[in-house]
């Protein structure tokens, strides 16, 4: 579908930008000031029900119970604003099955948000896991004005979808709403900003022709677009008195897509993902933003540019926001402070649940039928990111088993503390449905594809992976993400104290080590492939050079014969893969496992082997890499029996000078202090040394055990800082320097 077909509102032309209806209200003023409150939901993926189909629980923070919040609301103000920041047709077996299997028809969200009167909606990066009809189908259900539909129309917002031939906004990027103060009209406009990172997680067929900043913004912020493109707009065109951004952001930090935001000095390390910190730091004229996409309650406050504070609002999935702002007669106004409204102290709207209804009565039937049976020793495993598991070796077999596949990549994505022997609860046997699958792979807008890479590229993904690991200091490993996958087909280890690059060793193939060149078919989600040179937040394209849209691609879930019709969702193709070995006769029970993966806190064997003397010359010859010779004069170490070059280079270079016995000895393991000996001759070699007086302070808590002949050396490295102090700030002189430390020290070297 080409962007002009599915265009919202139309681009928009300078003259119907000026001319965007500005539904002028008029209230009573009273004593105390014309009282505008303004509300906010943001990623409600899908919550439209009153018990969840999945657990059958009851759902504390759906649409039903903002219904009954936003009645009580309405009475106790002059005027509301109510919007939604997104995120919204995804994320539930509802959704899914609206989405999946009525193509978007009719789709439930939109009936929500009309009946809940929201004045508008800012699309989530969520709304692009679906195909462009879908999208336009839920679009024009919110806009639609006749009486199809229960509820008023709803506003779609989104200033920063541009399409990449014109540069116009494809969609309506603000909207206005002017009310009656005392008579004078008293103008809020509201921007709309989706998140810039779209293209990293999304098909390029969902926002065909479009991108999500202008083409002169190179840094995707949304400081660029407010003050480039809509802040004139707004305040002296439009003459807004009041200026609401919703954007679908969090406020800022160092998590990637996984929900675990921290919010902090925001403005001083941009995110893209996350940036509304950054945005009000670096600009003037928003009196209020709408965060989300973060699932972190606020509030928050930030200052701008000028150092005004404004609030910034974030219902983080769970609540109602609510900042009321008291307007006088002059225009002047006053921001209350933002509080969060409990959804559960609501009751659900009884009208709502009624329309609601008839999607859940269509869903449960779908989700709770029987689709195999579970039986056999399945492992209670739940530290899905740290250990092999059955759950997870699950899932790659049915990503091999649709796609044929000689490797499978994935992330955990089960719900927390899940695991597959959970279902069984302690019986030999028991039944599996597909909400069971939801439960071990909760995302179904992971669609599953095909590709090829090489030996290589399986290792470089893997080694990007290890960095999201860390070692605490009793010795577990945390982290992982969304981005953290693990390959299934082949076995290998990780050492996460070996340096960064080298950690993932032993990498073999049906018990023979992987090489380079060695091509592998790969199955994956759409995830993996949504990347591309513009968007590549965990270096996903970087190592492949694969994204969406090429031949590269050598099948594809959403649209293959057999998988189509489940739309190519991963969580519905592993209940396909349980309904085949049903059909089978046969019983769901653990994998046997084609591969192994093991996670190590430590440095592997090979690390923390110590180098020799020769060696470590050696490994230094190769780095320095800058055409010295071979051929100089041999060494005259008598025990040294083959010719090196590396030797008789360092030699020749005063690099080293052996023992003072006219030996070498070069198979002995080399020290510390002896390491740091080498590496000041070697910069008082190319020039790089200490000259004249020179000393600093040794700070190492064991410099008595220092050799006196190393004292200058060891106080170098103080300087240069090439081997580090142990966490006790001991440098250990005497120890055997390791493969591990002698890889650190040459990439510090910078030889």
């Amino acid at each position: 579908m080409n962007l002009s077909k599915r265009v919202l509102a139309g681009t928009l032309s300078a003259a119907m930008l000026l001319g965007l209806p500005c539904g002028a209200l008029a209230v009573e003023e009273t004593d105390g000031g014309f009282t505008l409150g303004i509300y906010s939901t943001t990623d409600m993926h899908g919550r439209c029900y009153g018990l969840n189909p999945i657990s059958g629980r009851e759902v504390n923070n759906s649409f039903l119970k903002v219904a009954t919040a936003m009645a009580e609301e309405r009475a106790a103000n002059d005027a509301t604003i109510l919007v939604d920041d997104g995120d919204i047709i995804q994320g539930t077996p509802i959704t899914s099955y609206n989405m999946n299997m009525e193509g978007g028809k009719d789709n439930p969200m939109a009936i929500c948000l009309r009946y809940c009167g929201y004045d508008a909606l800012v699309p989530g990066n969520h709304e692009f896991n679906f195909d462009q009809d879908s999208q336009q189908i839920f679009y024009d259900m919110l806009k639609d004005d006749t009486d199809t539909y229960p509820g008023t129309p709803v506003d779609v917002l989104c200033a920063n979808y541009i399409d990449v031939e014109t540069q116009e906004v494809a969609m309506t990027p603000y909207k206005l709403m002017t009310f009656d103060v005392g008579g004078q009209a008293f103008k809020v406009g509201i921007l709309g900003f989706e998140n810039v990172n779209v293209p990293n997680w999304d098909l390029p067929s969902h926002y065909e022709g479009a991108d999500f900043v202008h083409a002169d913004n190179t840094e995707r912020s949304y400081a660029y677009e407010w003050t480039n493109y809509w802040q004139t707009v707004l305040r002296e065109e439009e003459k807004c008195d009041f200026v609401i951004v919703a954007a679908h952001s969090g406020e800022g930090g160092t998590a990637v897509g996984a929900g675990d935001e921290t919010i902090g000095e925001a403005a001083e390390t941009f995110s893209k993902e996350n940036q509304v910190a950054h945005m009000i730091a670096n600009t003037t004229g928003i009196d209020l933003v709408i965060a989300g996409h973060n699932h972190t309650v606020g509030p928050n406050v930030f200052q701008n540019a000028e150092g005004k504070d404004v609030p910034v609002v974030n219902g983080g999935g769970n609540v109602l926001t609510k900042t009321v702002v008291t307007i006088q007669k002059d225009g002047s106004f006053t921001i209350g402070e933002s509080e969060n409204l409990d959804l559960k102290e609501y009751a659900d709207d009884a009208g709502l649940a009624e329309l609601m209804k008839p999607y859940y009565d269509r869903t449960l039937p779908f989700v709770s039928q029987e689709i195999g049976t579970l039986s056999g020793d399945w492992d209670s495993e739940t530290d899905l990111f740290h250990v092999q598991s059955d759950t997870m070796n699950l899932v790659h077999e049915a990503q091999l088993w649709a796609t044929g596949a000689d490797l499978s990549v994935a992330s955990p994505v089960a719900n927390k503390d899940f695991c597959i022997s959970r279902l069984l609860n302690g019986a030999a046997s028991g039944p599996i449905s597909l909400k069971d699958c939801y439960s071990f792979y909760k995302y179904d807008n992971n669609l599953l594809y095909m590709i090829e890479m090489t030996g290589k590229q399986v290792k470089d993904w893997l080694e990007d992976c290890a960095k999201d690991f860390t070692v605490e200091a009793d010795g577990t490993i945390t982290g992982g993400g969304f981005g953290t996958d693990q390959f299934y087909g082949v076995s290998y280890d990780v050492y996460l104290g070996n340096p960064e690059g080298q950690r993932v060793v032993n990498l073999t193939y049906q018990g023979q080590p992987v090489t380079d060149d060695q091509t592998f078919k790969v199955a994956l989600n759409s995830y993996r492939l949504s990347a591309n040179a513009a968007g590549d937040e965990y270096g996903w394209f970087a190592t492949t050079g694969i994204t969406m849209g090429t031949d590269k691609v050598l099948w594809e879930g959403p649209v293959s014969e057999q998988f189509g019709s489940v739309g190519g969702s991963v969580t519905l193709i592993i209940a396909e893969y349980l309904k085949a070995l049903t059909a089978e006769g046969k019983e769901i029970t653990p994998p046997e496992a084609r591969s192994a993966w093991t996670m190590n806190a430590g440095a592997s064997g090979e690390a923390q082997a110590p180098v020799t003397r020769l060696q470590f010359v050696e490994t230094l010859f190769a780095a320095q890499g800058n055409g010295e010779p071979a051929d100089v004069a041999e060494a005259s170490f008598s025990d040294v029996a083959e010719p090196s070059a590396a030797l008789n280079w360092a030699a020749q270079k005063g690099v080293v000078n052996g023992n003072g016995e006219g030996n070498f000895l070069p198979g002995a393991p080399i020290t510390r202090e002896q390491a740091a000996i080498i590496l000041m001759n070697y910069d008082l070699s190319r020039g790089q040394g200490p000259v004249g007086e020179w000393a600093v302070h040794i700070p190492y808590t064991d410099l008595a055990d220092v050799s006196a002949w190393a004292t200058d050396a060891v106080m170098w490295n103080v300087i240069k800082g090439y081997l580090a102090a142990d966490e006790g700030g001991a440098f250990r002189p005497q120890a055997a320097l390791t493969a591990a430390q002698a890889d650190a020290l040459m990439a510090a070297l910078q030889v």
